[in-house]
């Protein structure tokens, strides 16, 4: 009892660890109720109509990485809270710019050449999401920098609950009234585009009179003083964001839109909570570490218990669901989507690696090794592409390539683990 007591006290007195558990209470609500809509959302929707998002949703990835030149990147590490503000603002309208750019260019040069090339005669009719989506999702990512600067931890956690509960009810809306021939599609633009207003709102209403004094010359200089990101950090994400959705784009070639459908299901299933609860850890842990830089050189000891902990989650969830998933997804989803859980089966063990190696690659930010975090974002972008493209071309057999896709992954992943903590060790670490 003493123990636990001390525990306890211990607790409530780190920072860390409160804003860990706001930022989980958040994550949780966020994650729990996709997940609920799901069996709805399989029985509404069929895999033909998920591949034709998750065709879109790989188009909008990529945009959003290129859209903002991930300036907001710089939001945590500005020397002052108004350097911060002039950073948002940039982002903000260079990834207007870029957006109007992409649909303008789309519209009248390259639409029907990727409609062809892609097999996906939808495109076409769709393609307006793709600029107007990613704009959304560039505005969330810079209120969530924002919120990680200022430890608006709480505000958060908000977010995050509102992104996920405004994209899955008007899927599941529009699914049932039937407004559109493709609810799901529609449905995740308005989510976004609730999300990504109410990130405006909130923002302004706290950090108005910060925002009000923000200038043309000084976002003309952090444009300059900050161009290492979009010189680095932007290709470097742009490469991980291609990374993730060649695999959509070859199977969809390869295997075609219902196997899209089913692939792209197991990856949320996946993805989502883990994402979630990374990009949570993450949060926090940039914060942290940025910190402990500042004052100590390194933040060593920080992120080898963050590695311990990360990496036994995640081994218990792997053995405890493992071999229990084809059958969990056929009772979740419905009879129709077995084939989900064999799938899932065969990529675990990289989603496993992926949860730790996530929740750590902030460090790449902290210590101000941009270069480096390009060079491994090839290397995973790289392994990808051979996977996917092996796998299709030479085995035919989408278990194979799912086999090879998850090994090359574990590869990739490992490798960021063991730069990050080199990083951590020391700032001067190469």
């Amino acid at each position: 009892m003493v123990h636990l007591n001390s525990l306890l006290g211990r607790f409530r007195q780190s920072e860390f660890a409160k804003n860990s558990f706001t930022l989980s209470v958040g994550v949780a609500l966020a994650q729990v109720l996709p997940f609920l809509f799901y069996p709805i959302l399989c029985r509404i929707f069929s895999a033909e109509e998920f591949g034709l998002l998750a065709t879109l949703t790989s188009i909008i990835s990529i945009l959003a990485v290129v859209g903002s030149g991930k300036y907001e990147s710089g939001i945590v590490v500005a020397q002052s809270k108004l350097q911060a503000a002039n950073l948002a603002v940039l982002s903000l309208v260079v990834g207007f710019v870029s957006m109007l750019f992409v649909w303008l260019v789309g519209q009248f040069l390259c639409i029907d050449f990727l409609a062809s090339k892609m097999d996906e005669p939808l495109l076409k009719q769709w393609f307006y999401v793709c600029p107007l989506a990613a704009f959304f999702i560039i505005v969330f990512n810079i209120y969530n920098e924002w919120c990680v600067r200022e430890k608006y931890f709480i505000a958060l956690s908000v977010n995050k609950i509102v992104n996920s509960s405004a994209v899955v009810l008007s899927k599941t809306f529009l699914g049932f009234v039937r407004l559109s021939s493709q609810g799901l599609v529609v449905g995740d633009l308005v989510g976004r585009g609730i999300s990504a207003l109410g990130c405006l709102v909130r923002a302004l209403l706290r950090d108005g009179s910060t925002f009000a004094q923000t200038r043309w010359s000084q976002i003309k200089d952090c444009a300059i003083r900050f161009r290492e990101f979009p010189l680095f950090t932007m290709p470097g994400r742009l490469l991980n964001t291609v990374g993730q959705s060649l695999p959509v784009l070859f199977i969809a070639y390869y295997y075609g839109k219902a196997e899209v459908g089913y692939f792209s299901l197991a990856m949320t299933l996946f993805s989502v909570p883990i994402n979630i609860i990374s990009t949570s850890v993450s949060d926090v842990y940039r914060q942290r570490a940025t910190e402990e830089y500042r004052s100590q050189g390194n933040c060593l000891a920080s992120f080898d218990k963050i590695l311990k902990l990360l990496s036994l989650v995640g081994l218990v969830a792997f053995l405890a669901l493992e071999w229990e998933l084809p059958w969990l997804m056929r009772l979740f989803l419905g009879e129709q989507w077995g084939v989900v859980g064999h799938y899932a089966q065969l990529i675990a063990p990289a989603m496993v690696v992926m949860f730790v190696s996530n929740s750590l690659s902030g460090m790449f930010i902290v210590a101000n090794k941009l270069r480096s975090f390009f060079w491994w974002q090839f290397y995973f972008a790289l392994s990808t592409l051979l996977s996917v493209w092996v796998g299709g071309a030479l085995f035919g057999s989408l278990t194979a390539t799912l086999l090879l896709f998850s090994a090359l992954r574990i590869t990739a992943y490992l490798a960021s683990i063991v730069l990050t903590r080199r990083y951590a060790r020391n700032v001067n670490s190469e």
